[in-house]
């Protein structure tokens, strides 16, 4: 009788071992994410280092309900078959309860069928291609607004703020440029349906890895077009405003989020540019006197405090605490009777959230959470904010 209560309890634990959801213990969370620590686009690699500095950070506080949470992180660098194989050890491996950020849409986009797959919740893809919105299924939630809205917006600000004629666009020839396409194209029909006298000068795109960019200079400049939208790599438009500079072309540009970086900005070329921007910026980035105190503190206390070693990038730096601020917020809700189904249900009951480094994050109507903007400039003093926070 004995020997069958002791197997019936062992089958019981057994069972309630395999039911389990994976990377949920009773003292720790375990998060899985991949990006480049090496390779050429190896500064985006300050995303996963400000997570776990974001983690650490909580854990001093206590952790989330009695749970500490713990960074699982892979470099791909930047190679989407790398990120395959580091989805997969994540998964099959490491057993991580969720996904948080992983950078690039190549990237996100080889690893989505095995994350889909295993049924993984995924929070903050750090791109803002809508292809993860779009086949979310419900385990996908985003919160970088999304390109096809980035260049809404900014047309929209070119147009009816500046009072940009004609603009043209210069981008990338994948799936991020064409939708910083898709936007430009949509407003402009929008705005010329309303009375707007707006034209599309000119649609010019490059290949990925293009060291010369004279040709798309000189069609740019040819358009007549008073502003270009740039959607492209940092490498790829300091090239381009190197060849506007030799033709003597000033249009107004107005650069994707993905161009916010301190190389590109310093260039004497951009000085004027516009750059869109999804989160709160400390007074590091915009100045003092014109940083936001949530993002001003958040810097200080986590950034500074935890990695000292990524404080000279903080976009990047702040950008990796947006992504992974969903995630936390439903760990909490959650409470702690954590399981994948309970943590998705509270990430879809954030609603209004701006308390955070989001203006506004929501994921009552659907699995895009953020879909707003400020603009900045670059001025001879830094980059300085010109508009309030842009929404649709």
């Amino acid at each position: 009788m004995k020997r069958l209560l002791a197997l019936v309890t062992l089958g019981a634990v057994l069972a309630f071992a395999q039911a389990a959801d994976p990377g949920v213990t009773d003292t720790e969370v375990l998060f899985g994410s991949w990006g480049p620590q090496s390779g050429p686009a190896a500064a985006w690699g300050t995303v996963n280092i400000a997570i776990d500095a974001y983690f650490r950070y909580l854990n001093d506080q206590g952790g989330i309900n009695g749970r500490k949470l713990v960074l699982s992180s892979r470099d791909d660098g930047y190679d989407p078959a790398r990120t395959v194989g580091a989805v997969r050890e994540l998964i099959d491996r490491d057993n991580v309860f969720a996904f948080v950020a992983g950078v690039g849409t190549a990237n996100g986009q080889a690893a989505m069928p095995l994350i889909k797959r295993a049924g993984t919740p995924w929070v903050g893809p750090a791109t803002g291609a809508v292809v993860f919105t779009d086949q979310s299924d419900g385990l996908i939630f985003t919160s970088f607004t999304d390109y096809v809205v980035e260049a809404t917006l900014m047309t929209r600000h070119a147009v009816e703020t500046l009072g940009s004629k004609n603009i043209a666009i210069f981008y990338q020839n994948d799936g991020y440029g064409e939708e910083g396409l898709r936007g430009l194209e949509a407003e402009v029909a929008r705005l010329q349906a309303a009375g707007y006298d707006v034209t599309i000068g000119d649609r010019v795109s490059y290949e990925r890895g293009t060291t010369n960019q004279g040709v798309q200079a000189l069609r740019l400049r040819g358009s007549g077009a008073d502003a270009v939208l740039m959607f492209s790599a940092p490498s790829a438009a300091a090239t381009l405003v190197g060849e506007f500079q030799r033709l003597d072309y000033k249009p107004q540009m107005l650069a994707s989020v993905t161009l916010l970086d301190p190389a590109l900005m310093a260039n004497p070329a951009m000085q004027g540019a516009l750059f869109s921007v999804f989160l709160r910026l400390p007074s590091v980035i915009v100045g003092e006197g014109n940083g936001d105190p949530i993002a001003d503190q958040i810097y200080r206390d986590i950034i500074v405090a935890y990695a000292p070693e990524i404080a000279r990038d903080p976009f990047r730096a702040l950008a990796g605490i947006a992504f992974a601020e969903p995630a936390v917020l439903a760990l909490q809700a959650a409470g702690r009777d954590l399981t994948r189904e309970s943590f998705m249900e509270a990430l879809k009951g954030i609603d209004g959230y701006d308390t955070g480094l989001y203006h506004s994050l929501s994921f009552k109507d659907g699995y895009q959470g953020n879909n707003s903007v400020m603009l900045l400039q670059v001025t001879p003093q830094g980059l300085r904010p010109v508009s309030d926070w842009l929404s649709l």
